[in-house]
This record gives C-alpha cells, structure tokens and sequence, in this order.
C-alpha cells in the first residue's frame, strides 16, 4: 500500500545543515544504518514507475492492466517461468551497475568500526560489491550487511532454503522458461532471491531471525541513520516503527537519535505523519544526498580520530565573495579516494567547492573500478536509466518498495506490504 501524506497536518521540519550532521556524528561508533533506493540512485538502473521503467514493461509485455501485477506472489505461482524470464532480465541489467560513492562511504565508515548493521531495502548486492559482506542467521551471524528484500543476484530454494549465485546457465535457462534444480534437495524450485508481495515463502528470502538481531543492535546503538528512504510505502514506514517501539523498550528513545538523510523533505514529513506521538522522537531532518552526506561524514570522522578541529565547510558558496568555502569538496574527495586500493585511483584535477563536487568525483575516481559482481556478458541489450531522483532510482526497495512486506509471527503471507 502506498501511503499518501497531508503536511498540513504535521509539525514544520527543522532541517539542519549537513554539517550539523556532521557533528552530531563524529563521536558515534555504533552506527545502525537503514538503506533504501537512494544510496543506489547513481548507480545506474532501469526505474519501476516511470514511463518505460520495469512496470510499465511488464504491463506491455505480459498484456496485464497494472505491471505491479508480475510482482506478486500470486502472479508468480500462476506463471512463474513468464516471471523467472523476466526477472533474468533484471538481474543481468543489475550486473551492469555500478557502485556509488555512497558505498564507497558506508563500506569505509565500516571499516573504522563504526557501522554496527546496515540494513538495506535494496535487493542490487552492491553492499557486497565493495566489501560489506552479507548477514545469514546461520552461515554467517557477524555479516554487516541485512538484505532485508533479498537479492537479485542469488536464486534460492523455497524448500531447503539452498542459495547459490547466479550463473550463466542459470540465466540461459530462465529466459528459456526452463525450471533450475536445487543441487542439494532436488526440487525443481530454484526462484530468484527476492521478495514478492504477499510472499508465501518469504522465509527463505529473510528469515524471521532479522527482528531479533535488529533488536540486539539497537541496544547497543548509539544513532540511527535512514538514508534514501521516502517513506511512501508501508514496509518501510513499519521498519521504522519497529526501530521505534524496540529504542523505546529499551528506554533509549530519548537518548538515541534518528537522522533521515534525504535531498527532499517528503521523507521527513512522510513519516512524522504516519507516527503517533511524535513529540518523544528524536529525529534529525538533513536535506542531502547519499553521495554527498557520507563521503563527508567518512573525512569528518578521520578528521576527529586525528584530532584535526577544523571544520568542514562544503556548503556550496552563497556568493562569489565566500571564499572560504571552496575546499572541503577536493579535501573529502581525495583523501577517501587516496586510502582506496590501488586500481581505485585515479589522477584527478584539484578541487571542487563543495559535497556535490565530491560524490561526482568519488563517481569519477571508481568509474574505472573492477565491479566484483559485473560481468558484461550477461548484460541485456536494454536502455539504462540512472536515476538522479533520490526517491525514484530503480531496481531497489522501499521507494519502490520492492520485496517489502508485512510480517507476523501468526502467518508466513507476507508481501511487499504497499
């Protein structure tokens, strides 16, 4: 269900700079992070709503009224190799992007042993792309990164629960409509690792083991960060409120700030209108993208750690005459750029005047990294489309809301929960 806000009826927003943001987190060091569509939206995908984009394509090629029809489980059980096929599609388009300098950002925010989980709505895999690796209740409990909606990159049995990466035979097979056998129970089952609306074998895209672990994390959480979400669908809306009643619980509310991280001011007044009592929430409201937010959180932390007290003014100039705003672009930038492994690099020109001008030359500086998960045979003969909408980007959750659902521990229906 899509959720639709009136403004009117909620508290103004008292946005605050992101170098405020900055400073509210330099000293954290038990970051709990939730990602959506935004962190991807420079990544380069193909969007589900626009003209053209995934739906509108399912519309026209499988001659249904509404192209969010193929993404139910429903859809699915009644033709499921007309979705496999189509899915194999979005996957070898997902094979042909790229990370973004926001996860770039994440993945070193992690490596200083910030990041306590990141938990993301995406279902692109390019968490692990640059060396977040993936939670699994039983393979691998430490894993940093929380598929919440699974991932397009992996196909799954819905009988064994069996995971494997997808192959090029795999992918043959699919667009050939052909069934996969899971090569450790047999079942001719094998289904992509994502997760559909109303989703009847949901538990095999994300167990229900998540709310236990979030729950652990969140004691321990010193802030909480949403970034890239829009709160226009339900499931991330109930995300939030979950992260609310647990904080709450564990009498941390007061004491443990939210900051949502989005170039619009939808998001903020999406979900202060969808809680009750707003008054007891600590929530932080920066206007930014995730390219320019976390490549500068990472530099102000490096900067804290070294004891350097110099601020970072990367606020575009208001006016010609504010010449002291002009480097902190190139001096987040290269230094990010200069711990990077080698092959990362690159030489770039001296220095842009502000966030914006960092994350297009984060962008510039990995452009010509090896994509771990790429592999240009695989990729379609389709039109890409590389959003630049923050709430819009493509092949990702919860601004699309792809793979969200409603849980409960009564029943295992869950979908993608609109």
């Amino acid at each position: 269900m899509e959720l639709r806000k009136r403004r009117s009826a909620q508290r103004e927003s008292s946005s605050v700079s992101v170098d405020q943001f900055l400073e509210l987190a330099q000293g954290c060091k038990r970051i709990v992070v939730f990602s959506g569509s935004g962190l991807s939206a420079s990544s380069g995908m193909s969007m589900f709503s626009t003209r053209n984009g995934l739906y509108d394509r399912a519309r026209k090629k499988f001659k249904i009224q509404d192209g969010i029809k193929l993404f139910t489980y429903s859809f699915y059980k009644q033709r499921r190799a007309d979705v496999q096929a189509f899915f194999a599609q979005i996957y070898s388009e997902a094979q042909a992007s790229r990370a973004a300098p926001g996860h770039y950002a994440l993945a070193e925010v992690h490596e200083m042993g910030r990041l306590k989980r990141h938990y993301t709505l995406n279902i692109d895999g390019l968490a692990e792309v640059v060396g977040m690796d993936t939670w699994h209740h039983d393979l691998n409990p430490t894993g940093i990164t929380v598929e919440m909606h699974g991932n397009i990159r992996q196909l799954v049995c819905p009988s064994c629960h069996y995971t494997e990466a997808l192959s090029r035979g795999n992918i043959n097979a699919m667009k050939a409509q052909q069934a996969i056998r899971c090569q450790a129970c047999g079942a001719d089952d094998l289904r992509f690792k994502v997760m559909l609306y109303d989703d009847d074998q949901g538990d095999c895209i994300t167990p229900e083991h998540v709310f236990e672990v979030l729950e652990q994390d969140l004691e321990g959480a010193d802030l909480v960060v949403w970034i890239g979400i829009s709160f226009e669908q339900s499931a991330s809306v109930e995300y939030f409120r979950r992260v609310r009643h647990m904080l709450g619980v564990s009498n941390k509310l007061n004491e443990v700030k939210q900051v949502i991280i989005n170039p619009s001011d939808d998001a903020y007044f999406n979900i202060m209108s969808s809680c009750c009592n707003t008054d007891d929430l600590q929530v932080v409201d920066v206007r930014a993208s995730s390219d320019e937010a976390l490549p500068l959180l990472v530099e102000h932390m490096r900067q804290h750690m070294c004891g350097v007290s110099r601020p970072l003014k990367h606020s575009p100039p208001s006016d010609a005459a504010n010449g002291d705003r002009v480097v902190s672009g190139a001096t987040a930038g290269a230094s990010i750029a200069a711990a990077a492994p080698k092959g990362q690099r690159s030489n770039t020109d001296a220095a842009a005047n502000n966030g914006r001008s960092t994350a297009k030359r984060w962008k510039r500086w990995y452009a010509d990294s090896d994509d771990d998960g790429g592999d240009a045979g695989l990729e379609e003969d389709q039109g890409r489309g590389g959003g630049e909408d923050e709430d819009d980007a493509g092949l990702y959750s919860d601004d699309e809301d792809f793979g969200g659902r409603r849980r409960g521990r009564g029943g295992r229906g869950r979908g993608r929960g609109r």
